[in-house]
């Protein structure tokens, strides 16, 4: 079958967009557009990691040379990056109005099967402790019994959702809105209402809050993933200006994924923090963190 290219993101949590050649019983994927993860149906209907193909340097490890086709595939693919695919969204929801709150999961239309779902939205891995907002550490301070800032930013989205947490799947709409599917603890009639693209939050989670500290909260959040949700294709330009600029000063998560953002507004400043990224790296500062 030709090659099929396409992007999905990763989500509870959010650990960025994935590149995919995908040639049906074999492909590759991609977190940086430069390492390709190469997998293949091994004929018992198994699919198996056959081989790490990298850029500049063609296939570094595994047997990928069994499968010719995907090496080919790989070396005529597109430019990146490819088209986001997942148009179906799951959105935990605020208690209070019924409206997208936080987005726990997103999928391929050919893909949607509704089915039990996790309904505790989780901002980052549990080994990774490294999140600090600057609103929490002016208000809370230091010390052993300070909660971590990745916990107490958890908490707040989950009380918005209590006491017992609904979500609901959405199609989302050329228009940026989005028709509501099946979903968990929903009210009668919200099957198939439709939302206007101003009820869903244009990033992970919905900065609208009463609470100044709560909102500085969730806007220092985006910033620390600044460099991974730059990737989306749809944002507005005042939200793409305002990642890039947090982005910026993230130059080694930034490294990793510059060659899979959409657009840039400010080339001069993506310029100037790689270079930051490079010098980075040679003075052993902290390389290619993980997100965990």
């Amino acid at each position: 079958m030709p090659a099929r290219h396409y992007a999905l993101r990763r989500f509870n949590p959010y650990r960025g967009v994935v590149q995919f050649v995908d040639l049906g019983d074999a492909d590759a994927r991609s977190l940086d557009g430069v390492t390709w993860h190469l997998r293949a149906d091994d004929g018992h209907g198994w699919v198996r990691p056959v081989g790490v193909w990298v850029e500049g340097e063609g296939l570094r490890a595994g047997v990928g040379h069994r499968h010719p086709e995907l090496l080919d595939a790989l070396a005529r693919r597109p430019a990146l990056p490819f088209p986001l695919a997942d148009g179906i969204e799951l959105w935990l929801l605020d208690k209070e109005t019924g409206l997208p709150l936080a987005l726990l999961d997103a999928c391929q239309p050919s893909r949607y099967r509704h089915g039990l779902a996790e309904l505790d939205w989780i901002p980052f891995a549990l080994t990774y402790n490294a999140f600090r907002s600057a609103a929490l550490a002016e208000r809370l301070g230091e010390g052993q019994r300070v909660p971590r800032h990745r916990d107490y930013l958890a908490r707040m989205v989950k009380d918005r959702a209590r006491p017992y947490a609904a979500a609901q799947w959405f199609r989302r709409l050329p228009d940026g809105g989005g028709e509501g599917l099946a979903g968990y603890r929903l009210e009668a009639g919200w099957v198939g209402r439709v939302l206007a693209a101003d009820a869903f939050p244009e990033l992970l989670v919905s900065e609208d809050w009463n609470n100044r500290l709560e909102k500085s909260v969730i806007r220092d959040y985006h910033a620390w993933l600044s460099p991974f949700l730059l990737c989306w294709p749809g944002l507005t330009e005042a939200m793409r200006a305002r990642l890039e600029a947090a982005a910026w000063q993230r130059p080694q998560w930034l490294a990793q994924v510059w060659r899979l953002l959409p657009r840039v507004l400010d080339p001069a400043g993506l310029n100037a923090a790689l270079v930051a990224a490079r010098l980075q790296q040679a003075a052993g500062g902290p390389d290619n963190e993980s997100l965990g």
